[in-house]
């Protein structure tokens, strides 16, 4: 597998997005660009050189493809950006709160005009496996992916575990065109502020769960170093960075 640090590692929503601390920060290694709402088209030059392989979109996007107003620009540039920055897949947050899946119709009717952007802009489009409130992520995004082939899924242990589906996101196969690594414990789900738990740190086998996936490609550990005043937690960012080695073996 191909193993990835966030740089969602070292900056935070909403307090430290400054794509200054991408450079100051993040260590050696292949990268998943975290995209924030409030960046435009300036980091592509700030940025560039940074050997970034896969990108998340802003979150808020799929909270906009439900309502009557979908942010359909806003992803155009997330596309734009990681494209011109080396990435070759985009993630994205088919739905999100307020509305969660509840409207997922709706969400699923504009799926075919983002992935003609991502078409545009030589990336692949990947929905990824997050919570949800009326229906389960599996079964989301299996609709997304009958509702146009070209979907493609990215799978997060950490929310496939919340739901039960951790081992059923095996059967996808083909589908899978990223994973997203984190451990789970329920006591630890859900609190605040957010916590991502390494592996190790919860009560997912992870170890075993990669090794049975079909699938040989990019793998993002998603944690964060960033404490409350934004400081980076170097012994934190360590561990991460020794756990990515050790996958790539």
């Amino acid at each position: 597998m191909r193993p990835l640090l966030p740089t969602g590692s070292i900056t935070r929503n909403p307090d430290y997005t400054d794509h200054a601390r991408i450079r100051q920060f993040v260590p050696q290694g292949e990268l998943e660009l975290s995209i924030y709402g409030s960046w435009n088209e300036s980091v592509i030059d700030e940025l560039q050189g940074l050997p970034f392989v896969t990108a998340h979109a802003d979150k808020r996007t799929g909270a906009t493809l439900s309502t009557d107003e979908p942010d359909i620009a806003r992803f155009a540039l997330d596309c734009r950006i990681a494209r011109e920055l080396g990435a070759g897949l985009v993630v994205l947050h088919l739905w999100e709160l307020p509305d969660g899946d509840r409207r997922l119709e709706r969400n699923l009717d504009r799926l075919p005009a983002l992935l003609d952007l991502a078409d545009e802009h030589c990336v692949t489009l990947a929905v990824e496996t997050i919570p949800c409130t009326a229906g389960t992520p599996i079964d989301n995004v299996l609709r997304a992916c009958e509702r146009d082939p070209r979907c493609r899924v990215t799978l997060d242990t950490e929310f496939l575990a919340a739901h039960g589906q951790l081992e059923a996101a095996l059967d996808l196969g083909d589908l899978i065109a990223h994973v997203h690594v984190k451990d789970f414990h329920p006591d630890v789900w859900n609190t605040k502020p957010r916590r991502y738990l390494l592996p190790g740190e919860g009560e997912l086998e992870l170890d075993g769960f990669l090794a049975r996936l079909p699938y040989a490609g990019t793998v993002t550990l998603e944690m964060s170093a960033v404490r409350d005043d934004g400081t980076i937690d170097a012994d934190r960012l360590e561990t991460a960075s020794a756990w990515l080695h050790k996958l790539n073996g």
